[in-house]
């Protein structure tokens, strides 16, 4: 079952509005709102558009990660920015610790 509170933490880290994802998923707010609240189930192209939007992985939308980056959704400069960001990270850790 999909993690409603992913959906909303998700959502409010971005500032965007039920509305706003509504609008990205192309459903009614009312509609996306029932999603977060979980009356409703996401059919599975919403699901992988709103994880691709969002750059998380179908698992962590279900709660089974608490990992969300998804790697095949970034781009290869954003993947080697990232690493480059965790090895200075490493680096300064060892110094420091």
């Amino acid at each position: 079952m999909l993690k409603t509170d992913i959906l909303t933490e998700l959502r409010l880290e971005r500032n965007l509005t039920q509305e706003d994802v509504a609008n990205i998923l192309g459903v009614a707010r009312s509609t996306y709102a029932m999603y977060e609240q979980g009356n409703r189930e996401m059919d599975y192209a919403s699901l992988v558009k709103l994880a691709d939007f969002y750059k998380v992985s179908l698992d962590y939308l279900f709660g089974r990660t608490q990992v969300p980056i998804h790697p095949e959704s970034y781009t290869k400069d954003e993947i080697e920015f990232m690493i480059r960001c965790l090895n200075l990270y490493k680096e300064m850790k060892t110094k420091h610790f």
